[in-house]
């Protein structure tokens, strides 16, 4: 068999891996049974046994669960097609996180519901996002929808849900959702809860075989599927203070989108008056913005960035301005930062 670059011998087996869970794909039964005398030895010389509550050999057309997903070949009128959804162990493991999160914050504010409640949605959104999930998403809104509507309740127990509705329920803010029918904090209508829903189903683009990073030639190609992924996991502010960077941390040029965490850094820090505005943001590498720290303390004269200080005063700027953050990107060229 060959698939461009990628050559099969006929009798070979298929194995995906990640992390210590594994599938081997057969032609047939035995084909799978013999594959637990092939692995003996190699487990055995690691120290390692299968778990045999997670082991079994199926058949394609009754599926199996592998990472929170459950892969199944359905018989259509033409031919069998292979559907991927949201596992119903995953699924029920994700109303078992929301109705804790719910008996946690029982008669707390509704802020603190949809501070908390909004970074679950997104997350297993977004990982559920690649595969069938349109219907699982509408499902869960509604399990959150019904949560929701016993919370506020319990918030306003003499209150009719006339009340409650129009005290709570806004239209999106951003114009994105027509929905009018939003969950809103009553004291910033800029803090809505989310819907799953909303966020679209995307499939999984492979990396072209023989592509690689290091490949000048490539930049394009790659920054596109950087952007694209950053923008998949994570929120309109991340995105928004990403783009403007070109998805690469300042300090070290490299893409945001990886295994290291990335932090939000202030330009003009709080020291000196620096406010969480936009024009005062960037997204760094968590191992750069503690560099970038260390830097900063020591060409300031300390913590509390008294040569800085000096610097704003002689120029008649005030640091917490667009000028004050135009000189401090400026003076940040001259850092001489150590690129590993």
């Amino acid at each position: 068999m060959d698939r461009g670059y990628h050559k099969l011998a006929r009798d070979s087996v298929g194995v995906v891996k990640y992390a210590d869970d594994f599938v081997i794909v057969c032609k047939t039964k035995e084909e799978a049974e013999s594959m637990y005398g092939k692995l003996k030895p190699y487990l055995d010389k690691r120290g390692l046994t299968l778990a045999e509550e997670k082991t079994k050999i199926t058949h394609i057309s009754e599926g199996f669960d592998f990472l929170g997903f459950n892969l199944r070949q359905y018989k259509t009128n033409k031919c069998m097609w292979l559907l991927i959804k949201p596992s119903k162990s995953s699924v029920k493991k994700a109303k078992e996180t929301i109705k804790n999160l719910f008996d946690r914050l029982r008669g707390n504010p509704v802020r603190d519901i949809i501070t908390e409640l909004n970074p679950i949605i997104r997350g297993t959104g977004n990982y559920w996002s690649s595969e069938v999930s349109k219907k699982i998403f509408g499902n869960l809104d509604m399990y959150i929808w019904i949560k929701v509507r016993k919370h506020l309740k319990t918030l306003h127990p003499q209150k009719p849900f006339k009340w409650i509705y129009k005290k709570y329920f806004r239209p999106d803010y951003t114009g994105i959702s027509k929905s009018r029918w939003i969950l809103t904090d009553p004291h910033d209508s800029r803090t809505q809860l989310t819907k799953m829903s909303w966020i679209p189903i995307v499939r999984h683009a492979v990396i072209k075989y023989k592509n690689s990073p290091d490949d000048a030639s490539l930049k394009d190609y790659f920054e596109k599927r950087d952007g694209k992924e950053f923008v998949r996991n994570n929120v309109y502010s991340k995105r928004k203070l990403a783009k403007r960077s070109n998805y690469k941390c300042r300090i070290c040029k490299q893409s945001l989108v990886g295994e290291e965490p990335f932090k939000i850094n202030q330009i003009v820090p709080n020291t000196l008056g620096g406010e969480q505005r936009y024009d005062n943001l960037e997204l760094l590498h968590q191992s750069c913005q503690k560099q970038h720290y260390t830097l900063l303390e020591s060409y300031g004269g300390g913590k509390d960035l008294p040569k800085v200080c000096t610097y704003f005063e002689n120029k008649q700027v005030k640091p917490n301005s667009q000028e004050g953050y135009r000189l401090m990107k400026k003076a940040f060229k001259k850092f001489k930062y150590q690129y590993v």
